[in-house]
């Protein structure tokens, strides 16, 4: 997946801003939500630890096997987004992969969603 289109902008979005940088990189996080087109699949997630890097560095760990990959932050459509790549085959993790849209973050919490217009998805990370 192609992350280009998707350029650096550390100015306000929508009151959202980017500092999720610095946000995620702190702690270990969970899905603690995912609805996928037409039902929640949160629990194909269950068990799963994700850790954001300093530098776009990212890791899925479970049960002793951990997938690597990249995110990123950026803007798009004037959106703040934040970018997931994960390095895997595995049909579950590969559907984090996307630009998704910054609807809201906190400390403890990210919440994201797919502007696809022909299916809704939203994804949550909770800070454990």
């Amino acid at each position: 997946m192609a992350l280009n289109g998707c350029k650096k902008d550390d100015n306000n979005n929508n009151g959202i801003g980017n500092s999720t940088g610095g946000i995620v990189t702190t702690g270990q996080w969970r899905v603690s939500y995912f609805f996928d087109k037409d039902k929640e699949e949160t629990s194909d997630y269950n068990g799963y630890v994700f850790e954001f890097k300093s530098g776009g560095g990212m890791t899925a760990t479970r049960n002793g096997q951990t997938t690597s990959g990249n995110w990123s932050e950026g803007t798009d459509d004037g959106k703040p987004r934040f970018n997931i790549q994960l390095n895997t085959t595995d049909d579950k993790l590969s559907e984090l992969n996307d630009d998704w849209v910054v609807d809201s973050k906190t400390d403890k919490e990210l919440k994201l969603s797919d502007d696809n217009d022909t299916h809704t998805e939203q994804l949550h990370f909770t800070r454990q």
